[in-house]
């Protein structure tokens, strides 16, 4: 969902069509009077990004200018399920880059529209038009099921989400996923996880300062959330706490689609992050160098795929409501009750402060999870900052006890400082509790010997909800 020359422009998409569909390109007035464009070739296509230089809104297949006119490029010419653009690297001001979920990535003229091809997406080799069991398999970079794509800093990143095969399916913790960055003549793996949003500052319009300006990534594995940035020429990784497990799966189906977006005012960025069933405040300024500010808002219980700020006074999250298909969604307790007869999504409309007023922000996540750590070893920092309640679990899998060193960064910057020790005999257990006046944006842990542990923590809110059922229940 992007608005563009004063309209609210929506694509949808059918799960694996990479050459086109019956899905529709519709333009909504501020009125909310919903145009379906005849231009519509469908497919399955979640990139946007406004190219400023030539006054042109990219989305899905289509190119919008100005006027509203509406120019298409044929899924004969640039075939896959399109799932990002990026600014060019050599020519940013006269062509962009288009990437997909097979691993097809192209450069197009914004003036003429001319592709040409750089890596050839896998469904063109394959003829796959729909797959609803399991996702193709792909040769060029690890994982098999991309998502976000974004330049900058003289590279242009990838993110897959997905893992090809029969243990992806039921098997959350196998390895899965990768972020990738690529210079313009090869390839570089970053990190070997799933990853889903890759964008910066910029947005949808791309950096302002593309050779200084962070890139930011989003992704998961089976102990918590991920956070990577990019900046100084390298990436640091930072980990969050889950809301929610249901989004979790190492074949990557159940993330459409995570985003961090700016949906301030004009000229007053505030960036919304959603990622597994959470609201996060995102500091515009976020780097490695300057991380505070990370913020819980609320849970939902929705799959979220694009939202932006629209008209000044509202948001509008475009969201998949049902699916036709069951996937994995098969379990005794159903019966032989199939979803329904057509997937169904559509746009929720909200005021600016929805995203403080729903669910708990109760979550949790751990660093370590029953594995092996070195002797010294530091874990990954995890956010500390922005609840009243917090706890962690230690588990000493060692046959002798061990000492765990907790430290925190006060402020943001790097900067570390011995928080507590806590000694947890052989085989035990042990749950920390933390002062709610304990300061520190992020906190990390130390073992003092090598060890085989788990470090959970468990994070909630204060709960304000009253005790009276909302009028919606009365027909119960």
């Amino acid at each position: 969902v992007v608005p563009w020359a004063g309209r609210l422009w929506v694509v949808t998409y059918g799960p694996h069509l990479p050459f086109g569909s019956s899905d529709k390109l519709y333009e909504i007035t501020p009125d909310l009077r919903q145009i379906t464009r005849k231009e519509s070739i469908g497919g399955t296509p979640a990139n946007r990004m406004i190219h400023e230089e030539s006054s042109q809104l990219f989305i899905g297949p289509y190119v919008i200018d100005r006027e509203r006119n509406v120019r298409v490029i044929p899924y004969d010419r640039m075939p896959g399920r399109l799932t990002g653009n990026a600014r060019h690297l050599a020519d940013p001001e006269g062509k962009i880059y288009y990437a997909t979920m097979e691993e097809g990535f192209y450069e197009v003229d914004v003036n003429s529209l001319d592709v040409e091809m750089l890596y050839e997406d896998s469904n063109v080799a394959s003829k796959k038009s729909d797959d609803v069991t399991s996702n193709l398999k792909n040769a060029l970079l690890e994982g098999d099921h991309g998502k976000g794509f974004y330049s900058g800093q003289g590279v242009a990143v990838y993110s897959n989400n997905g893992e090809y095969g029969e243990e992806a399916l039921k098997n959350p913790n196998i390895e899965s996923g990768s972020l990738s960055e690529w210079d313009g003549r090869e390839w570089k793996l970053i990190r070997r996880n799933q990853f889903v949003e890759v964008t910066g500052p910029g947005g949808l319009s791309g950096n302002k300062n593309p050779e200084t300006d962070p890139l930011w990534a989003t992704g998961w594995d089976n102990k918590s959330l991920l956070l990577g940035v990019r900046d100084e020429g390298k990436w640091s990784f930072y980990r969050l706490p889950k809301a929610s497990h249901t989004y979790d799966g190492a074949h990557g189906w159940n993330t459409e689609w995570p985003r961090i977006r700016d949906v301030g005012e004009p000229g007053y960025p505030e960036y919304l992050l959603t990622m597994h069933g959470m609201f996060w405040r995102f500091p515009g300024t976020f780097s490695s160098s300057n991380s505070a500010g990370i913020r819980p808002r609320s849970a939902y219980l929705k799959v979220i795929g694009d939202f932006t700020r629209w008209n000044d006074t509202s948001l509008v999250f475009g969201c998949d409501d049902s699916a036709q298909k069951e996937f994995l969604n098969k379990r005794k307790e159903k019966g032989n009750i199939e979803g329904p007869g057509q997937s169904n999504s559509n746009l929720w409309f909200t005021s600016l402060s929805q995203p403080d007023n729903l669910g708990p922000v109760n979550a949790g996540g751990a660093v370590w999870l029953n594995e092996n750590i070195a002797g010294g070893e530091s874990s990954e920092p995890f956010l500390f900052a922005g609840w009243p309640v917090r706890v962690c679990w230690i588990r000493n899998e060692g046959n002798s006890d061990n000492e765990f060193i907790f430290e925190i960064d006060r402020s943001g910057n790097g900067s570390w400082e011995l928080l507590k020790k806590v000694v947890v005999g052989k085989r035990n257990s042990s749950l920390v509790e933390f002062d709610p006046q304990s300061p520190g944006e992020w906190i990390r842990v130390k073992s003092k010997k090598a060890v085989t542990a788990t470090v959970h923590f468990s994070y909630a809110g204060k709960e304000e909800r009253g005790s009276s059922p909302d009028d919606i229940f009365e027909g119960l």
